[in-house]
This record gives structure tokens, C-alpha cells and sequence, in this order.
């Protein structure tokens, strides 16, 4: 049996995500970023499992634009163009969605019949 996010789940944690940029945007970026890199690996941790993949790189990429729009309403004019931002978020070394879970064993995937 696959398992998947909720989508009430997924959208109320992209919504908690956008409140904290909003609130952390005056804060140096080496802070944001450090910060960010906690809350994704955390919520990767937790939701990287066998069957949800789709969801994960859904919300890996809905972060990725929460980040460009909240870090170009940083000053007057924008901070990062699209080839810049790219280049800053791989140099930053943010994580990826990978599944961390390991497959069960084949004798135990096997279902057993049950005695009558």
C-alpha cells in the first residue's frame, strides 16, 4: 500500500512556510538559509517514504518559489534573477527529496494466508 501527504497537510505546511519567510525576511540570508536547509531536511525526513515521492518534489518545488518571490521583495529592486537564484540554490547546497525508507523484505511483503 502506497502512502501519500494529505493534501490538507501539504497545503497548511507550504502556508506555515510562507508565514515564516514572511517573517524571516529581514533576517540576513546566510540565517534564512541556514534555517531553510533545517526545515527542509526535517520535512524530507519525515515525508520522504515509499509511494510519496510525487508529493515530495511538489513541495520541494512550491519551495523553491516561495523562496525566489519572498527573496526578491527584499529590497526595491529584485535580488536574484531566475539563472542567479538557480546558481545561489545549488551553491547553498540545499536538500533534495530522496526516499529514505527501506524496502521490506520479500518474505515479509508476501501476504499469508490466513488459517481457517
Amino acid at each position: 500500500m502506497k502512502r501519500r501527504t494529505n493534501a490538507k497537510k501539504f497545503r497548511s505546511k507550504l502556508a506555515e512556510l510562507k508565514e515564516w519567510l514572511k517573517k524571516a525576511r529581514s533576517l540576513p540570508l546566510r540565517d534564512i538559509v541556514a534555517t531553510l536547509k533545517r526545515k527542509l531536511q526535517g520535512h524530507f525526513n519525515y515525508y520522504c517514504v515509499i509511494g510519496n515521492s510525487e508529493r515530495t518534489s511538489a513541495y520541494s518545488y512550491e519551495v523553491v518559489q516561495l523562496v525566489y518571490k519572498c527573496l526578491n521583495r527584499r529590497s526595491q529592486r529584485k535580488s536574484f534573477t531566475a539563472e542567479s537564484f538557480k546558481a545561489a540554490w545549488e551553491r547553498w547546497q540545499m536538500p533534495q527529496p530522496r526516499v529514505n525508507e527501506k524496502p521490506l523484505p520479500k518474505s515479509a511483503r508476501q501476504i499469508q494466508p490466513c488459517p481457517a
